[in-house]
């Protein structure tokens, strides 16, 4: 899954009201993303989108989060939840751009990458994107706080 390498910046508007895209990579065409290193040496140069793959250290990039439009987070294997922090820390620090998650997630994930700030997803197999979109309307409202967001259920009655 990655939004950042196959999505430009000029993303069709997302298909529901909370904001989220998810594509299958079958359709869509593939631009250049560029690592955390590569972007650094191309200050001050805008870039579209950076990636950050699996425990991989991204802070050099706070300073510049307001700049960004797409930040890909790379997920090796489902079982590694390190992108769900990294997805969690972006967002707490500002990063108001498009998230999206690229590589192995399950469909049962997407649910929960959302809460943890990711509102874009690819998928590999034909008719993932439809059904991620599908469990992404059913679920409104969530009792715990969450990056979308801050306050538990409670606080806001």
């Amino acid at each position: 899954m990655h939004l950042l390498t196959n999505v430009p910046v000029s993303l069709p508007q997302p298909s529901n009201a909370d904001r989220f895209w998810a594509v299958d990579t079958q359709s869509q065409s593939v631009e250049q993303v560029l690592t955390i290193q590569e972007w650094v040496l191309d200050l001050p140069s805008p870039a579209v989108s950076v990636a950050i793959h699996a425990g991989e250290e991204f802070s050099e990039l706070f300073p510049y989060l307001g700049h960004l439009e797409l930040i890909e987070v790379h997920f090796p294997v489902f079982t590694d939840g390190r992108g769900f922090s990294t997805a969690r820390e972006l967002r707490e620090r500002g990063y108001n751009g498009i998230l999206k998650v690229r590589g192995h997630v399950l469909l049962d994930q997407v649910e929960y990458l959302s809460r943890c700030g990711f509102d874009a997803f690819e998928f590999q197999e034909p008719g993932q994107a439809e059904a991620a979109l599908l469990r992404l309307s059913v679920v409104k409202e969530v009792y715990q706080g969450d990056a979308r967001q801050p306050l538990p259920l409670f606080r806001r009655r």
